[in-house]
């Protein structure tokens, strides 16, 4: 049930982006439809339940805009318009989409991915095994005996 309730987040997003950026080229809605679920399937399963796990929101935030342009721009330029206006489109839909993909990877992080073991995977920096110490030396300071 998670992972349904995650899938309609996320292609709930995707739709509301596409359906805004393609609606300006007098796609078909079904055509915006058929966009948003194949990318939105891709990209869940190779971003959000392949990446996000081992790597960190950070990295499958990345993944996601690598994924999602490259995704956009395909299906834009074979189903709709063959014209450099569709790179642009796919651009400023890939810019939005990421920005909203990292607050959904945090989203998953706490709902979804709620294991300990993955946790501790990422959060390897945080253990404290990089921290620098700092201390005085102990050693007493010799003292010049003048008095021979």
């Amino acid at each position: 049930m998670k992972h349904i309730i995650s899938f309609v987040i996320k292609f709930v997003l995707w739709g509301t982006v596409l359906l805004s950026f393609l609606t300006i080229f007098n796609t078909p809605i079904s055509l915006i439809f058929f966009i948003s679920l194949a990318a939105t399937v891709i990209s869940y399963v190779l971003g959000d339940l392949l990446i996000l796990p081992r790597m960190g929101n950070f990295v499958a935030t990345l993944a996601d805009l690598v994924l999602s342009f490259g995704l956009i721009w395909f299906f834009c330029y074979w189903l709709i318009e063959r014209t450099a206006n569709m790179a642009y489109a796919a651009f400023f839909a890939t810019m939005a989409i990421g920005a909203a993909e990292a607050f959904f990877h945090l989203f998953l992080e706490n709902h979804l991915f709620t294991d300990r073991t993955t946790r501790q995977t990422r959060n390897w920096f945080d253990e404290g095994r990089w921290a620098t110490e700092f201390a005085e030396e102990y050693e007493e300071p010799k003292q010049n005996d003048d008095s021979q």
